[in-house]
Order: structure tokens, then C-alpha cells, then sequence
């Protein structure tokens, strides 16, 4: 596994790799750099190959490939990172076992189901419960639990769509509680429900890539027109829910600045955005569990510091 590889290991695995740029360098060489990752982690690589940078050349998105190279300090890191230094690279044969490349939650599945189900049941207006079971059923369900949040910022593994709902709907709700007059109905409906659109956004697929329609419409817009389409069905459910509802799905993201279709101008839509950003945010810390001192959190474009020691 990549993260358990150190400076001077030579290096032959599977990888998922993606190809940042390519070209010749200043003594009139060739190179090229990018990424390579798996379950374990992700490291960056570097090529000066004539042959393997030509094959690289043709790497589009994430792709498996096998690596022969060496590990080598990053000297551009400021952390300590390490790199990879890429004498060949091949492509993957048929039969080989890339389950690696696939990044699963670290949290229990089932016990995430079982809360799921918890907030479901605890919704107690019958129109937002109907519509939540309406949805979450069938191969929709099936691919809600399995799917991941993001392509690489925040829960980005198999799973992690499950756990980044559920978590962003329990703080979301105990926020709603303890602020009061607040319908707290509205805010685990709108939090559970909040990033459904990145079932159609992103690939279920090696890397997690986005889609056609997701590069082209977007996750946010995405998710309230399923809500739409499935409110539509339903016999009379609440046009001012219905629009409460919507509302805060389209404007999760806080700002418009920020992606937002709108801003948020409801008590309930701005517990879900803080929410939802409070749990992406402290998503980083988890990511870099059992690191020390300080690291680099892109999704943040700042250092944050892991733990106390050094």
C-alpha cells in the first residue's frame, strides 16, 4: 500500500493514476507529474522517461496502471511528503486484483444504516417521511449507502455519501433543537437529503469522475430536481414545504460565491449549510488521523494542525 512505502523503497503496484502535465523541460528533456493513489492514500509522481512520459501522455482521468519507480523525498514539500520516482509504468492486465484502488469509509456501514433509518422514523411530519422513503428505496437506497461524497476534498470513498448525510443530519438537528422555533422536520429532510445530486455527479467508478451531466448541471441543481420530480408525485404535499424544502437544497453552499444557486435566507437553511460545512471541515482532521503536527489541507488552502505533539 502506498502510505506504508518510505524514502528509498523501489516501488511495483497498482495504482490509480492521474497525469497533471506533461512536457519538456529546461535542459531539453521530457517529464511528467501528477498523482497516484489508492485505498491507503495518495502520493505524487514525477517521470523523466522519454517512453513512459509518451505512454503517460494518454492517461485520461484516473487510471489503473502498475508503477515500477523508486520513493523519493519531495523537495518541494514542506511536510515531509515523500513522491514517486517513475522509471516504467504499464498498463493493468485484466485479472488483476484492483479492489485496492477503491477507497472504503473507515465507519461501520451497517451501524450508519441503522441511524439512517433513525432519522427517517424521527421525522414526524408524515409528508417529509413519505418523501424521504419515497426516495431513499430501491436502487436509489442501494447507491445512496454505497456512494461517495466528493472525487477527492471530503469523504471521498465508498461510503462516505451515507456518512457525510447522516452526520451532517445529527448535528444539523441537535442545532435545530437547541436553537428552537426551528422546524426541525424541514432541517434532517433538507440534510439528508442535501447532497443527493452527486449520485448523477460523480461515478460510482475507478476515481470517482465526474459525470457529463454533473460537469454540466452540478450536484446541487441535480438533487433538487429529483426532490421536485418526486414532490410532484405526491398528493398534497405543502407548497410552502415544498419550497422551504428546495430552498434549502439550493442553497447548501452558503453563498453564491461558493456555488450556491441562491443564498441562504431561512433559519433551517442555514443550519443545514453550517452544518454540512462544519462536518466537510473537520473531515480533514479525521482524514489525517494518527498523522502529527501540521498538514496541509487542500480542500481548506491552509496548514491545520493534526495534534499537538512536535
Amino acid at each position: 500500500m502506498l502510505a506504508q512505502f518510505r524514502v528509498g523503497d523501489e516501488i511495483r503496484h497498482s495504482v490509480l493514476m492521474r497525469l497533471q502535465k506533461a512536457g519538456q523541460s529546461s535542459n531539453g528533456g521530457v517529464f511528467a507529474r501528477g498523482t497516484v493513489e489508492d485505498n491507503s492514500g495518495t502520493l505524487s509522481f514525477i517521470c523523466f522517461e522519454r517512453e513512459t512520459v509518451e505512454l503517460l501522455k494518454e492517461v485520461n482521468g484516473a487510471t489503473p496502471m502498475v508503477i515500477f519507480g523508486v520513493v523519493q523525498a519531495d523537495r518541494y514539500s514542506t511536510d515531509g511528503a515523500v513522491q514517486v520516482l517513475v522509471r516504467r509504468a504499464e498498463p493493468v492486465n485484466d485479472d488483476d486484483d484492483l479492489s485496492h484502488l477503491l477507497p472504503y469509509t473507515p465507519k461501520d456501514i451497517e451501524e450508519y444504516k441503522g441511524r439512517l433509518e433513525g432519522l427517517i422514523a424521527g421525522v414526524s411530519k408524515i409528508h417529509l417521511q413519505e418523501l424521504l422513503r419515497a426516495i431513499l428505496s430501491g436502487k436509489t437506497y442501494a447507491s445512496y449507502v454505497k456512494h461517495t461524497a466528493a472525487m477527492r476534498l471530503h469523504h471521498a470513498y465508498i461510503g462516505g455519501l451515507l456518512e457525510h448525510s447522516v452526520d451532517v443530519a445529527r448535528l444539523a438537528k441537535g442545532m435545530a433543537i437547541e436553537t428552537g422555533n426551528v422546524d426541525v422536520d424541514l432541517v434532517v429532510t433538507g440534510a439528508l437529503l442535501h447532497d443527493i445530486g452527486k449520485l448523477e455527479e460523480l461515478s460510482s467508478g475507478m476515481g470517482f469522475e465526474y459525470t457529463n451531466i454533473g460537469r454540466m448541471i452540478g450536484h446541487v441543481s441535480l438533487g433538487a430536481m429529483l426532490v421536485e420530480r418526486t414532490i410532484s408525485n405526491q398528493k398534497d404535499f405543502p407548497p410552502d414545504d415544498a419550497q422551504a424544502l428546495l430552498h434549502i437544497l439550493l442553497s447548501h453552499h452558503g453563498k453564491v460565491e461558493n456555488g450556491a444557486p441562491v443564498a441562504c435566507v431561512t433559519k433551517e437553511s442555514f443550519i443545514v449549510h453550517y452544518a454540512d460545512e462544519l462536518n466537510s471541515v473537520l473531515s480533514q482532521f479525521a482524514d489525517n488521523e494518527g498523522k502529527t503536527d501540521w498538514r496541509y489541507a487542500k480542500m481548506l488552502n491552509r496548514y491545520i494542525r493534526v495534534s499537538q505533539e512536535g
